[in-house]
């Protein structure tokens, strides 16, 4: 949506929206900041708040959380079993019922250029109105292309070209012109025509929801004062997850709540502190294939992932193209504040990695534990824990003021001259530190004398913050008397008038501090449609797709393969774990010592299965443990005692309707074999562990494998993430 870099992505402004749509955002026992938004819908639910008696929250997840339950009590709220993968058909067809219906701000997406949103009072505008091509790649018209001069874009007034900027007022909305031999279409009948290839009725099945649910919550969206529709990781996390994400930014684009009072605001530009540096900046091909395609072959051997669209990198496609020394042989490896051999879905593969000194002869671990990853790892440097950790971070858009907190130490001691940490704990180090002794040890610029280009030295973690903390927004430095080492960060005043503005339409949008105030919101993803899927050469769509899963090559899932595995494999979180964290802290596993695999009431009676039965289950890929993975098929007796054998895992059930129907539902941060979970040894002295840390089940082995690739678990073919939700599998009673 043409946000800035620094930006955290959108969230609902839940103080003053009077409908919210939750999807696969489990609101109220995991996501960011889940304090305060649940504090928010705490407020609703006591009938308190400027919308208190209007607010309606439907939730749509394939499992009743507690959001849901909090939001049909009382009959004020809705819950929407999701069936698993089918985000798009839900998304693409409220949009779709909205166009045929004429519910969307005419007004408002028939704007071209900033100086008519100006003129009309709106902060915002939208490409809507601008052309594009028909034929692949799908790139916006321009004004040199049109012959009218240079310009970025080009819309229809009266049907005629014209340059976005010289449109005096609204352009054509849904409307096409053949120029130039070539016919291009807006943006607007673009995405009305994409809305259309399915109907209401498919959407509503391939959703299994009752028929008419997409059309009367579309209604209820529409008609209310101030709805925003929100998401986290569930629909984004998913093969066809970048998409699915556009097409949720579409519908409040639709609606024109970006940034408003109530809407979908974004995150804003925290203060900032700096260290400059000269002459530190990384080269080369990145090994997750986190770029564009730019082999001699006209397609790939293995995927590459648009920049545009992977920001944070293809860490599942790191520890696969490991194995196969694509695109080139890795010499040593640096896990940090990561746990991939738990962590990630497919991890068989990630151990397998670890364990094979051809693919990483070299592998090194920062860790305050024993943690899965380290224990496979060749040397572990022992972290301090999270109360002995200087630095500093932002927060999310729940919190509409610019904010910074610093992090400081609680415990362990500073050096009062070389500002070297003393920690609790004997033999650890800080992070930080640890990481700027490799680098000064490696040459690398910007660390120990004349780090800085004012020539200052960086020795350690209270050298660098205490620098970072000198610029831009901050002047004190550490200095434990100055005001942002005792009120622990940075906070702008919290009242309402500082958090929305009045210089458009009396206070209507947010403040927006730090960041862009005025842009234009990008429905069509032009970088996305210019980029191409390397494993077939075709360019990417610029609009939303209907889909569900999809292989690297965006083929759908053998359905033969579907009937043969019917159920669903599906995870979440409980509000008291933070996934590979926080079972080793015994009083938090406590609150619940195990999980269980929760199968709906009506799965239980056609397996003949009560809550505490055991069943076994299996992926269609999962059988490859004992061929492919020999390293990890060595070791999975301690990983993982539920292994039975020829891919099949044991699990106990728990009976519950909270779960959807054909759900194989197992919660995240159990099933722990490192940690301190198994007996372990350091030096041939066995170290302290707890069995209880081990306790429950992990699910990771279970995600399916790319059907083309075979290696590696199903992942987005334009953003990068993974099917986290999905992935079929066959339950059967032991």
């Amino acid at each position: 949506m043409n946000l800035p870099p620094y930006e955290i992505g959108n969230y609902a402004d839940y103080e003053h929206c009077d409908y919210l749509i939750s999807l696969g955002s489990n609101v109220t026992q995991a996501d960011y900041p889940m304090q305060l938004r649940a504090r928010y819908l705490q407020k609703y639910g006591k009938r308190v708040g400027p919308y208190a008696k209007s607010f309606k929250h439907v939730v749509v997840d394939p499992r009743f959380t507690n959001a849901a339950a909090k939001a049909v009590h009382g009959n004020i709220g809705e819950w929407v079993p999701l069936k698993p993968a089918t985000d798009a058909y839900f998304l693409l067809g409220m949009i779709r019922w909205i166009i045929d219906n004429d519910r969307y701000k005419k007004e408002y997406l028939s704007i071209p250029s900033e100086q008519v949103a100006k003129n009309k009072g709106y902060r915002t505008w939208t490409d809507m109105t601008y052309l594009v091509g028909t034929k692949a790649p799908k790139k916006y018209l321009t004004g040199k292309d049109a012959g009218l001069g240079q310009s970025d874009f080009v819309v229809l007034v009266g049907g005629k070209p014209k340059m976005f900027q010289e449109a005096e007022g609204l352009a054509d909305l849904d409307a096409s012109a053949t120029i130039n031999g070539v016919e291009y279409k807006t943006v607007f009948r673009m995405l009305k025509e994409r809305s259309q290839e399915k109907s209401l009725a498919d959407c509503d099945a391939v959703c299994d929801i009752p028929a008419g649910s997409i059309a009367h919550i579309a209604d209820e969206f529409t008609s209310a004062k101030h709805p925003v529709i929100e998401m986290f990781r569930g629909p984004v996390q998913q093969t066809n997850g970048w998409y699915n994400g556009q097409a949720l930014c579409i519908l409040n684009i639709l609606v024109d709540n970006i940034d408003r009072k109530g809407g979908y605001i974004s995150g804003h530009s925290a203060y900032k502190g700096d260290v400059t540096v000269k002459g530190r900046k990384p080269a080369g091909i990145r090994v997750d294939c986190k770029a564009p395609y730019q082999g001699k072959k006209q397609t790939s051997t293995r995927p590459w992932y648009l920049p545009a669209a992977a920001f944070r990198g293809v860490t599942s496609a790191f520890f696969a193209n490991v194995r196969k020394s694509y695109p080139y042989k890795t010499k040593a490896y640096l896990n940090y504040y990561n746990d991939p051999a738990y962590t990630m879905p497919h991890n068989q593969n990630v151990i397998e990695a670890l364990m094979d000194l051809n693919a990483m002869p070299l592998t090194f671990s920062i860790d305050a534990y024993m943690g899965e990853t380290s224990a496979l790892c060749d040397y572990v440097l022992p972290d301090t824990e999270y109360l002995e950790r200087l630095g500093g971070f932002k927060t999310y858009p729940p919190i509409k003021t610019q904010v910074w907190g610093l992090r400081q130490p609680v415990v362990g001691s500073f050096d009062p001259v070389t500002h070297e940490y003393k920690p609790i704990r004997p033999d650890t180090k800080m992070g930080d530190d640890i990481l700027i002794t490799l680098a000064k040890e490696c040459g690398l610029p910007g660390f120990g004398k004349n780090a800085t280009a004012e020539g200052l030295e960086i020795n350690n973690s209270w050298d660098y913050w205490n620098e970072y903390y000198k610029h831009k927004d901050f002047t004190e430095g550490l200095d434990p008397n100055g005001s942002l080492a005792r009120l622990g960060g940075k906070f702008q005043n919290p009242g309402p008038k500082y958090q929305y503005t009045d210089k458009y339409s009396s206070g209507d949008y947010t403040s927006f501090p730090g960041g862009r105030q005025t842009r234009v919101l990008f429905t069509y993803q032009e970088k996305i449609a210019a980029g191409k899927n390397s494993m077939t050469g075709t360019f990417f769509d610029g609009l939303p797709m209907y889909r569900t899963i999809v292989d690297c090559k965006e083929q759908p899932l053998d359905p033969g393969l579907l009937m043969e595995y019917p159920f669903q494999l599906h995870t979440y979180k409980d509000t008291f774990h933070t996934q590979s964290r926080t079972m080793n802290n015994l009083w938090l596993a406590s609150i619940k010592p195990q999980n269980y695999a929760e199968i709906n009431p009506a799965d239980a009676e056609k397996l003949g299965v009560n809550s505490g039965d055991w069943v076994k289950v299996k992926s269609p890929s999962s059988h490859q443990i004992d061929t492919d993975y020999p390293n990890f098929a060595k070791i999975s007796k301690d990983c993982y005692p539920n292994y039975i054998g020829e891919g099949w895992f044991k699990f106990q059930i728990k009976v519950t309707s909270r779960i959807r129907p054909g759900l194989f539902s197992v919660c995240n941060s159990y099933g722990r074999f490192g940690a301190g979970a198994r007996k372990w040894y350091m030096n041939g002295k066995q170290q302290g562990h707890d069995e209880r840390v081990g306790a429950g089940f992990h699910l990771n082995v279970l995600y399916m494998a790319d059907p083309v690739l075979k290696d590696i678990v199903l992942i987005d073919p334009v953003g990068g993430g993974t099917q986290s939700y999905g992935s079929p599998l066959r339950v059967e009673r032991i």
